[in-house]
């Protein structure tokens, strides 16, 4: 194999220099360690932090300038962050550089052993649970990565017969040709609109995901989603349906049990009463039925649902203290996640923390099931004085404890304390990104679980 030559599955995929890294995050910072693990040399990092500290002996272009002329690269890897309709970047493919990026590579390098989660919501527990299930049934061949994990190109590569699993977001599988074995779109709804231009330039990244697989491959949609289930138009691989009873492959929950069917065979896995968590069911029906596609036993599913207590920031108990119970749910960044998590507890009984950052979310509905449900809410943040408009608007004034605008996430939490009763709920489930007063949303969970445990 010669300088700048990656080999996959002994096909030599040419990797032409200069190289461009645009985004200097996780899948930057991985991408700059797979090329010069294969002796890949004329590397230029850009990314728009002009503060942003580079490993020592590596070039940058950063600032406001980072993703201008990129057609002086051959070979440009986008980050996931990094809208693919950045000027820069249409212009190196009209010019003909190649535009590719970690995930790219990889599924070129191992579609036919991938298992790929997306979906509005729930993608992160969901693939966090099929990890334990998997993992039991493969043990340590399995390969796991996507999103805020590590890429699994060099995995990928290192162990050319190994399962893959994949979570992925729109970001990630816009531009792709190629679609994984497995599948799996959990729901579609308004989400990421700062970063995409519609619901339906969102969607259609969201169905790059499959309408690149073969008739040998699996589609697992959400027949009660409707984004999720007209998807099937896209793909001619063969169908596995939560939530709905079609075909002869289905996953639902049928008087208290999941069940499922695969070629006409029924078989219970486990029933509602015997969870130990708060999640939105469809996760615990798509993470049995792609369990299933991997031939896992069900008494190994029912198992490892059964040890599963979720995963931080995704309605994670946190403390109860005089009778109050708190629970992180900081990875709510839309409505539709607030909604879900709203499901899980008795509405009178719960006091929901909204706001933060805008992703020019509609909070209209979110509002109107407050509303109509009786959820008092306390409001901060940005984003704090729209669901408070919203709400307004749907009639819910008496639900609104406060809107705070100060900023202050400890006045914040002991404020709504105050305001609960013996044996609610204080969910912070914001429904909103965390940048107007976070580094993220891991950050703002950490904070607030922080902050619980001091009371």
């Amino acid at each position: 194999m010669t300088i700048g030559e990656v080999l996959i599955y002994n096909i030599p995929m040419k990797i032409d220099e200069p190289v461009a890294i645009l985004g200097f995050g996780t899948e930057g910072q991985a991408a700059l360690e797979f090329l010069k693990a294969e002796k890949v040399q004329n590397i230029t990092v850009c990314d728009q932090n002009p503060d942003l500290e580079l490993p020592k002996g590596v070039k940058g272009r950063m600032g406001k300038i980072a993703f201008d002329d990129l057609i002086d690269f051959n070979t440009i890897i986008r980050s996931p962050g990094v809208n693919i309709s950045t000027s820069g970047i249409q212009e190196a493919v009209e010019a003909g550089c190649n535009v590719t990026s970690l995930t790219k590579l990889t599924m070129e390098a191992a579609s036919d052993r991938v298992t790929a989660v997306t979906g509005t919501n729930g993608k992160t527990t969901t693939t966090v649970l099929l990890e334990k299930i998997l993992g039991a049934h493969y043990g340590q061949r399995l390969i796991v990565g996507g999103n805020d994990r590590e890429p699994v190109l060099k995995a990928a590569l290192k162990h050319p017969k190994n399962p893959i699993l994949m979570e992925v977001s729109s970001f990630q599988f816009v531009d792709l040709r190629t679609s994984p074995y497995i599948a799996a779109v959990l729901n579609i709804t308004p989400n990421h609109l700062d970063w995409h231009e519609s619901l339906e330039e969102y969607a259609s990244a969201k169905k790059n995901i499959l309408q690149h697989q073969s008739v040998n491959d699996w589609a697992v949609l959400n027949a009660n989603n409707e984004n999720s289930a007209k998807l099937i138009h896209a793909t001619p691989a063969q169908q596995f349906w939560v939530g709905q009873k079609r075909g002869s492959n289905w996953a639902v929950w049928d008087d208290g049990y999941l069940r499922l069917c695969f070629d006409g065979k029924i078989e219970n896995v486990i029933h509602f009463d015997q969870l130990n968590l708060k999640t939105h069911p469809d996760n615990l029906l798509f993470a049995a039925a792609i369990a299933k596609l991997h031939f896992v036993p069900v008494s190994t599913v029912e198992e490892q649902i059964k040890l599963f207590k979720g995963v931080e920031h995704r309605l994670e108990f946190v403390r109860t203290f005089k009778d109050i119970h708190f629970y992180n749910d900081s990875s709510s960044t839309s409505p539709e996640s607030a909604l879900a998590a709203m499901d899980q507890f008795i509405p009178p009984k719960l006091i929901l923390l909204l706001g933060g950052s805008s992703k020019e979310a509609d909070f209209s509905f979110l509002a109107s099931e407050i509303a109509q449900n009786k959820v008092r809410v306390y409001l901060y943040g940005k984003e704090g004085q729209t669901i408070k408009e919203e709400i307004l608007a749907a009639g819910g004034k008496e639900l609104i404890l406060d809107y705070d605008e100060a900023g202050d996430f400890k006045k914040i939490i002991k404020s709504a304390y105050k305001h609960a009763k013996p044996e609610d709920s204080i969910v912070l489930s914001p429904a909103c990104a965390s940048f107007d007063m976070f580094e993220n949303a891991k950050d703002r969970g950490t904070q607030f679980k922080k902050i619980v445990n001091t009371l």
